[in-house]
């Protein structure tokens, strides 16, 4: 097997990254300028790269100019430009006979002419592709004699496997991959993407006997395009698991977890390509490059068998020299889907299979470059270690390097190389530059080293060109520095992700990545966890993003004890090593990565401790990262303790820490000097409405230097494009394969943006919370505010600021600010010339700061917003509120209902439940459904993984049950009546309700009283109790063991008493059959529940004791009921304290001694105490009801334009925003909670105008002047699931129905949405509801024609 050749480009001579518009002269203004084109003359002339952007806008045209590596001895002597409304043309000649290249973007169908082309070019290469911006041609022609033999190496023999698509002769490498990126910037597929012939088979090794021969006739197989995944193109169906593998965890053996064990894919591929007889003539070395394969591929070429693959992320090449024929050749290829390797790849994604990235061949000289090693430092020291693959020796060569700025030389030395071995010689040099400009994210700035070798007489052989930036990577007193500065991880991690292409991504969703992480203040990206795509990191150098890189290594599956993890067996040794040798060896010139990790979630032990070491050896210029690093004696993560570190990292980076967690570290180490800088390489599990208290966990960042950022998990919903039932929906796991397949649900949505790239609401909240400039108010009256500056390397400069102020959302007052140049990690303050502004009832004055880009560059727009801040500038002046007046009501009471009519208004309340059923204007009805109260939200992904659909299930439906005690009151006043209740919500909560009638508007006023404890806690369906036996100790569940060890009430004695024929919270009684349910483990993606019950196996009791007796086990269903409960004291209620014995089948629940077991008779040990813990809080206290038919638009005062939270509202800034009620739905791609406006003065909801009503205005009133508020054309059970998430009616958004009416919630307050992680940690105690809490809020309903009051959005604290 051979190892991919480093970091050297060996197969691209001219790049065009993107073609121009040039339909008309305006989309291309800026290519007249005629310094744009002396600019290109002078950088080719000069022999040096350079940039070069075409057109404006639309401009899609980057001519790398370094590719074309060069040399002084060349003797180019004519560069010309030049341009027209139809033409534009850039030619390089040579004064010899060899030819020209010509280049041409021609308006219409015109192509290059056969005039220009010399009669002397020898092998020409000609490419008519047309662009998808312009209806124009695109026509290249390349002689080899020319560009060819100068460039990057001698590329005439190179050849990609491109099926064919071009006749092309002599430089077809070069020719082909121009084709491809020209046909890629168009839209279509990659010629690279062309079909093998493929045979798939469900079994381990079952390819068709011969099929490696040449001769073999596979004209009946079928077609795959390469790059492809199987399971997207119609071979197998697709597998996602998070910890677990999908086959028996028993390494290396491979047994499938599904309906079929012996269910092991494999992929058998041959691809046929013409040898031109030079290759074999002119003594090249030929080369076949696999650039992944997943995940074990065996090759051959006609028949000779090459060798294997088993790193499904890392390139593997074969010389294919001695196998090689004139003419026809065969490569064959065998892909096992699961091999041995894959124990070291369980990596939170898709099991996907396949060739992933491109397939091509190339030719070499035998004399080559085999290595390069760049080091370009921050003071300006160059260093180069060449390699040199020469098998007859040096005989004269020479290495030279020319380090080029645009068109100016900045240095040009010789490589000495001395022979090293028979075959091999090497070679160093070093270079002192002053003043270079440094590289950073914030300004990547890259130079361009342009190396030749040259053989005995002075004959170009190789020629490679790399972009090389200038930077120091050191941890230095406790702190991560980068040129001398401390640096701020505001990082994400990225898996390769295409949501139709699966794990074949290319440059344009690379590119599109880059663009949205930093547009929203990312930058730094962890390449979770695998070695990306090449081109991936030349994007990252280029556009500027931080990279921890990382080898391809997770064996999460098996177990992280020291024992067991495959990172302490020696006998996984070799495998962990090649892995991180051979990723650091081809990605050791990217200048953005500035950490290498060893893997993740892979055990520690003597393998990454050798790996660690090797890579201190192989590279000291950067840090080595592993979160898993922990000592034999701890190897499990803790969310709230600094757990204690091994010595094989640079870093201490943890996954998912709490705030705690990293206020401890800070309060620990922020003065120690020889501490691990703490960057988090996880944290903020961004799985559907999430991301709550982000804010949190950067105040504390900013609280401590040691704490130096982290990555967010993670980027990218990792849905995949399908259909059900005609739907379009982005699948995830269950989704595809049988029932048995194995699964771990949508687990692989945890993404700031879905799978097309749109943003999910929380990518907002990272970028608010992360932005490089803040704000904070030093004198708000006095207009005088602090501009903090938290880039670590730009001044402010580059930004423009202003200012303006709102009355009640309105903009009143703006203005811009003087330009600041306020150093890195400085602060300055500043006066804003605000108006002076006197307190007006009703009217809330906000003042917003903000921050702009100036001008467009890299991956910013001009005028694009990167920093924001907004205070309440001035408080809104208490109104006396206005009598009421108009018609006086008229009650009428009948049928359980309670109507009251006040001029063009009716409101129905019903008796029982003391609730507002029926509203109407002028005769049309506007409620669809009554206003309930309302204690349930739609599940979130987080409130799953922290069980609460379980330990909240009382709520769901409580405030639908709720009933008046008493009916309702009526007490007439004048203009209006008021029609009071006390309902009962849930076991002992009471909710006070009164309703203030009038002619305009429905008031209510609503009272929160939990239930109190009086006395003991009543025992309901659903509630969360523990089992005391005589012993004083309670029944405990770890795993299946069921014990009885401790007298304690923790999560381990915790059992959930799921009662049959009942609803959670209703009480349960003597005789009620229920269900055990424990939490027998959790991992990453859910908690796993059983129910207790007895086994067949005989119990283990103490010597002795009477009677036979039954184990018991956690290993039941956890719905399903098997004992039959007693009082002690009779039938009746249950209440905590009751004496119990709970019998299944004739035995008896015991706890004897530290034991529990199942026994025939009952005894002392058989009477248990039920003790229930506290009733939990609801999820949210407010209403909730329908409207009809026909509302459409929504207008509110509030925080927006999305989504907001108590936990997650920093980034909605308060203003007047509207919409379609339609666009306020949040489509997670599993439907959840969502849509929440936190802090909403009022809401419009608007109908048609020609209707007798065209508004219903929901208005927060005294005492409490904001509420949450949300609509929706879904009912709120639309979003929300059962007890386990595949029981959801709509699983996928795609699913969802649209209805006409519309749903609306008024809340009090809703618990936070969490997002520590999603597998048992709930929203910070600041963003719950207490279960004492009490609330007193109101608002108004206040149906009307929206032309009633053109001055109502102004009055309407007096409406």
């Amino acid at each position: 097997m051979s190892q991919m050749l480093p970091r050297i480009n060996f197969t691209v001579v001219l790049q065009l990254f993107e073609i121009a518009t040039l339909a008309s002269t305006d989309s291309v203004a800026t290519m007249k300028s005629q310094a744009l084109f002396d600019a290109m003359s002078a950088a080719v002339k000069a022999k040096g790269p350079e940039l070069v952007k075409l057109g404006g806008a639309a401009a899609r045209t980057i001519l790398d100019l370094a590719r074309f590596g060069l040399d002084p001895g060349v003797g180019r002597d004519t560069v010309s430009c030049s341009y027209s409304a139809e033409v534009f043309q850039f030619v390089i000649s040579d004064a010899g006979p060899e030819g020209k290249f010509v280049l041409d973007l021609k308006n219409g169908s015109g192509s290059a002419k056969a005039g220009e082309e010399s009669s002397a070019a020898g092998n020409l290469a000609r490419l008519n592709l047309r662009s998808r911006h312009a209806q124009h041609d695109c026509t290249i022609i390349m002689a080899d004699a020319d560009l060819v033999s100068m460039a990057e190496g001698k590329l005439d023999g190179m050849q990609a496997f491109m099926g064919g698509k071009l006749k092309i002769k002599g430089n077809m490498m070069l020719a082909q991959k121009l084709a491809s990126i020209l046909e890629d910037a168009r839209g279509e597929k990659q010629t690279s993407m062309v079909p093998h012939n493929v045979r798939w088979s469900p079994r381990a090794g079952k390819s068709p006997e011969g099929f490696e021969r040449f001769d073999f006739d596979d004209a009946a197989w079928a077609g795959m395009p390469v790059p492809g995944n199987w399971e997207l193109n119609g071979y197998g169906f697709p597998i996602y698991t998070n910890v677990d593998f999908i086959f028996q965890s028993d390494p290396p053996n491979i047994r499938y977890r599904g309906d079929d064990p012996d269910y092991n894919p494999t992929g058998t591929y041959r691809r046929t390509f013409d040898c031109p007889p030079d290759w074999l003539e002119s003594g090249l070395q030929v080369y076949i490059h696999l650039g992944a394969v997943c995940c074990t591929c065996r090759a051959w070429l006609n028949g000779q068998e090459l060798g294997f693959s088993t790193d499904s992320k890392l390139p593997v090449e074969f010389n294919i020299t001695p196998h090689l024929r004139p003419g026809r050749n065969v490569l064959a290829l065998q892909v096992l889907c699961w091999g041995a390797a894959a124990y070291l790849e369980d990596q939170d994604m898709w099991w996907f299979a396949g060739i992933t990235r491109d397939v091509y061949a190339y030719t070499r000289p035998r004399e080559h470059l085999r290595d390069l090693a760049v080091r370009a430092g921050a003071d300006g020291k160059l260093e180069v270690d060449a390699e040199i693959a020469c098998d007859s020796g040096l005989r004269g060569h020479t290495l030279q390097c020319r380090l080029l700025d645009g068109a100016a030389e900045l240095a040009d030395f010789q490589v000495p190389l001395s022979q090293r071995t028979p075959s091999t010689a090497v070679g160093r040099q070093a270079a002192s530059l002053s003043g270079v400009k440094l590289w950073s994210a914030e300004a990547p700035y890259l130079y361009t080293l342009s190396v030749t070798l040259r053989n005995e007489k002075a004959e170009l052989t190789e020629a490679v060109c790399l972009r090389v930036g200038f930077r120091t990577v050191e941890i230095r007193q406790g702190r991560l520095l980068l040129n001398g500065s401390e640096l701020t991880i505001r990082g994400v991690n990225r898996h390769e992700h295409h949501p139709s292409k699966g794990h074949v991504v290319d440059r344009e969703s690379m590119v599109l990545d880059i663009r949205l992480m930093k547009q929203n203040n990312f930058n730094a990206v962890r390449c979770a966890h695998y070695p990306n795509d090449i081109l991936f990191y030349e994007l990252c150098d280029e556009l500027g993003l931080y990279v921890v890189d990382e080898a391809n290594i997770e064996s999460h599956g098996v177990d992280f004890n020291w024992d067991k993890t495959l990172g302490n067996k020696e006998e996984w040794g070799e495998a962990h090593m090649a892995r991180v040798q051979r990723y650091v060896e081809r990605d050791k010139n990217f200048t953005s990565i500035i950490t290498w990790s060893l893997g993740n979630e892979a055990g520690n032990g003597i393998n990454h401790h050798r790996t660690y070491m090797w890579l201190k050896r192989r590279d000291p210029t950067r840090p080595v990262q592993y979160e898993h690093a922990r000592c034999r004696s701890d190897p499990e993560w803790t969310t709230d303790n600094v757990e204690p570190r091994d010595g094989n990292t640079d870093i201490y980076c943890p996954m998912y820490p709490s705030h705690k967690k990293l206020e401890q570290y800070g309060t620990l180490y922020e003065g120690d000097v020889l501490a691990h800088p703490l960057i988090m390489v996880e944290y903020a599990h961004a799985m559907g409405n999430s991301l709550g208290a982000f804010k949190e966990y950067w105040d504390v960042i900013y609280k401590y230097g040691v704490l130096q950022g982290g990555f967010i998990w993670d980027w990218v919903d990792q849905g995949v494009e399908t259909q059900t039932n005609g739907k379009s929906i982005w699948a995830f796991g269950g989704d595809f394969g049988g029932k048995n397949t194995p699964s771990d649900l949508n687990f692989c949505i945890n993404g700031l943006v879905q799978p097309d790239r749109k943003p999910n609401p929380h990518l907002f909240e990272a970028k608010k919370v992360m932005q490089h400039v803040t704000f904070s108010p030093v004198d708000l009256a006095g207009g005088v505010i602090e501009v903090r500056n938290r880039y670590d390397f730009l001044t402010l400069e580059h930004l423009d600021f202003s200012w303006q102020i709102t009355l009640n959302g309105a903009v009143a007052e703006s203005g811009k600010l003087p330009g600041l140049r306020t150093g890195p990690h400085q602060a300055e303050s500043i006066q804003l010339p605000l108006p002076q502004l006197s307190a007006v009832a009703g009217c809330e004055a906000h003042l917003l700061v903000s921050a702009c880009t100036r001008e467009a560059g890299g991956c910013f727009e001009a005028g694009e917003e990167v920093a924001w801040e907004q205070w309440l500038y001035l408080p809104a002046k208490q109104d006396v509120p206005a009598a009421v007046t108009g018609p006086e009501p008229v009650v009428d009471r009948s049928g359980g209902i309670v109507t009251i009519a006040a001029g063009p208004l009716t409101a129905r309340i019903e008796e029982a439940q003391g609730c507002l059923s029926g509203l109407a204007w002028d005769g049309l009805e506007l409620l669809a459904s009554p206003l309930l109260p309302n204690f349930w939200r739609p599940t979130t992904d987080n409130d799953y993984g922290a069980n609460l659909q379980n330990d909240m299930a009382c709520w769901r439906l409580a405030g639908k049950r709720a009933t008046a005690i008493g009916g309702v009151q009526i007490a007439p006043g004048p203009g209006s009546v008021r029609a009071s209740a006390e309902l009962l919500v849930g076991a002992g909560a009471k909710l006070l309700l009164e309703f203030q009638i009038s002619s305009v508007k429905v008031a209510v006023e609503a009272k929160w009283r939990p239930s109190r404890k009086d006395g003991p806690q009543l025992a309901t369906a659903g509630s969360v109790g523990y089992l005391k036996g005589h012993t004083q100790r309670h029944i405990d569940v770890e795993g299946k063991t069921v014990r009885a060890r401790w007298n304690d009430m923790g999560e381990w004695q915790s059992l959930t008493l799921n009662v049959a024929g009942k609803e959670a919270g209703k009480p349960l009684e003597d005789g009620d059959k229920l269900a055990l349910q424990a939490v027998t483990g959790k991992t990453e993606s859910k908690l796993l529940l059983h129910g207790l019950v007895p086994i067949p196996t005989p119990g283990q009791l103490p010597a002795g004791y009477p009677g036979k007796a039954s184990a018991v086990e956690a290993s039941g269903s956890p719905q399903e009921p098997v004992w039959t409960l007693r009082r002690a004291d009779g039938p009746g209620t249950v209440l905590s304290g009751d004496k119990v014995t709970l019998e299944a089948a004739g035995k008896f629940l015991a706890v004897v001694g530290d034991a529990v077991a199942a026994v025939d008779a009952e005894s002392p040990s058989t009477a248990l105490i039920l003790e229930i813990k506290e009733q939990p809080a609801p999820m949210r206290i407010g209403f909730t009801g329908s409207l009809v038919d026909g509302f459409k638009d929504v207008e509110w005062f509030g925080r927006g334009p999305h989504e907001s939270y108590l936990d997650r509202h920093a980034s909605a800034r308060v203003g007047l925003f509207q919409g379609t009620i339609a666009e306020q739905t949040v489509r997670y791609v599993r439907p959840q909670e969502n849509g929440n406006k936190f802090e909403t003065r009022w809401m419009a909801l608007r109908r048609p105008s020609a209707d007798p009503c065209s508004m219903l205005l929901i208005s927060a009133k005294d005492p409490s002047p904001t509420l949450e508020m949300q609509c929706h054309h879904f009912a709120l059970e639309d979003f929300d699931g059962g007890e386990v998430k595949a029981q959801q009616a709509f699983l996928h958004a795609g699913e969802l129905v649209q209805r006409t009416t519309t749903a609306f919630c008024v809340d009090a307050i809703q618990m936070g949405v969490g997002g520590i992680d999603s597998w048992g940690r709930k929203p910070l105690d600041e963003h719950m509801i207490k279960p004492d809490q009490e609330c007193d809020w109101s608002f108004q309903l206040i149906p009307c024609k929206e032309d009633f009051d053109g001055d109502w959005r102004q009055r309407l604290p007096q409406l």
